[in-house]
């Protein structure tokens, strides 16, 4: 149910995040990661400092302020001596040490420090164990205020080391792309780190409904846009939403290839998404003549995404990066394709990330790369499909990046964004009718 905050003395609902109408269904998950044994004695710790993230958070209206203040910092005092006890572990370094002290400092006073999401986001260093204790911010459509919030996660090296080969040559992919896609000028602005981990616990706001898989510092944490910026991306929850929700969302409706059960799908959707996260960087000289003032904050911010999905898509179905991710383009395309069905499902009219797989599908679909049958079932071919990923590149980059004026942004919106008469109405019908065994979110054991 949508949460209630006061406003001028009446109860108001958050804003709705998901379609009304359609069934939800949560599923329990355990979360098994893979846990050094310094950060496995800590676990108590980490559980009890979770649990009392929810407690806080239940006393926090959406607007960040507490209903019971008293209670709140005696909560607050309870966190901040777990926090203590873990900063003093010899499974935290000594940089992630001093955070974490910081972070219990501040929340003991229940105050939002800024500045310690700077220094957390400019520890580039994969860690054995990070903690986050604090304010954070989830859904901007729920509240633009960071809610209380816990994580606690731990490095994982085989992620770390594929994020720094698909780093190493991520300059000579985008040149392999823009030569398919025929946007030789489109290069890359700054690229962010991006972490690897195994969550272990979650409390608070980050532990509500739908959950994330990744968080932007410092942005997530309420404290604008830094530099240095890094992701942090959870392993082993990502693969688990990939595997309860997006992989019989696709086997229900796609008709196409399908990942073979020995391929480690963690691998396949790290390197998706890094691809993803570096093609938010895409520009080119014209770049920065259309804004959301131009065509709406929303639908600006779909097509943002779509061109993240469509460069990072093209990146990722690279020679290069498919060996170094152990997969095929067949398998690259096909989690491409559930994964985009797990967006659209969450309705395209609601945020940007299901307004852009609306856009990119809708492309796919009008331009023959796709076949959407009246059921709703999509068939495919990989070849088809990444030709059309190509041409998607060449639309947005022409259409949205390097636009002079909104005309060719607003026709693009106007042709794919959301409509009744969309091309892949039949599959949102579908999905909203004919899923409701799929949950829509998971929990974590």
């Amino acid at each position: 149910m949508p949460e209630a905050a006061t406003i001028a003395g009446t109860a108001a609902p958050a804003p709705l995040i998901w379609p009304e109408r359609d069934l939800h269904a949560i599923t329990s998950v355990e979360l098994e990661p893979e846990l050094p044994g310094n950060v496995e004695a800590l676990l108590p710790q980490l559980h009890r400092l979770a649990a009392l993230g929810d407690s806080l958070r239940a006393l926090q209206a959406i607007d960040g302020s507490f209903t019971d203040h008293a209670e709140a910092l005696s909560l607050a005092a309870a966190s901040a001596r777990l926090m203590e006890e873990i900063a003093d572990s010899d499974a935290v370094s000594e940089e992630q040490a001093e955070i974490i002290r910081a972070r219990a400092r501040a929340l003991t006073e229940l105050r939002h420090d800024q500045e310690i999401a700077h220094t957390e986001a400019a520890l580039g260093d994969p860690q054995p164990l990070t903690v986050l204790a604090g304010p954070l911010c989830t859904f901007r459509n729920k509240t633009h205020a960071p809610l209380h919030s816990v994580i606690a996660c731990t490095a994982h090296r085989g992620g770390d080391e594929l994020i720094a080969a698909l780093d190493a040559t991520s300059a000579e992919v985008l040149r392999e792309v823009n030569a398919k896609a025929g946007t030789p000028q489109v290069t890359l602005g700054s690229i962010f780190a991006m972490q690897i981990t195994d969550l272990i616990a979650m409390g608070g706001e980050s532990n509500a409904f739908p959950k994330h898989f990744a968080y932007f510092l410092p942005e997530d944490e309420g404290a604008g846009h830094g530099n240095p910026n890094k992701t942090i991306l959870f392993r082993n929850a990502y693969a688990l939403r990939y595997e309860r929700i997006s992989k019989p969302l696709g086997e229900a409706l796609l008709d196409g290839p399908t990942i073979g059960e020995g391929t480690d799908v963690a691998d396949l959707l790290i390197a998706w998404m890094r691809g993803h996260d570096i093609a938010h960087a895409v520009t080119t000289p014209a770049a920065g003549k259309v804004g959301p003032k131009d065509v709406g904050h929303e639908p600006f911010y779909s097509l943002q995404e779509a061109i993240a999905n469509a460069y990072g898509t093209a990146m990722a179905v690279t020679p290069t990066w498919l060996e170094l991710a152990g997969t095929t383009a067949d398998e690259m395309i096909a989690l491409y394709m559930a994964e985009s069905l797990h967006y659209l499902r969450r309705g395209p009219w609601n945020w940007s990330d299901t307004g852009a797989s609306c856009i990119e599908l809708s492309f796919l679909a009008a331009n023959g790369f796709i076949e959407v049958r009246e059921d709703g079932v999509i068939a495919w071919e990989t070849p088809r499909v990444v030709e059309g990923i190509h041409q998607l590149c060449g639309a947005l980059e022409r259409d949205v990046v390097s636009a002079q004026e909104p005309a060719p942004t607003q026709a693009m919106l106007d042709r794919f964004a959301w409509h009744e008469a969309s091309p892949i109405a039949p599959t949102l019908r579908a999905l909203r009718d004919g899923s409701g065994a799929v949950p829509t979110s998971l929990a974590y054991l």
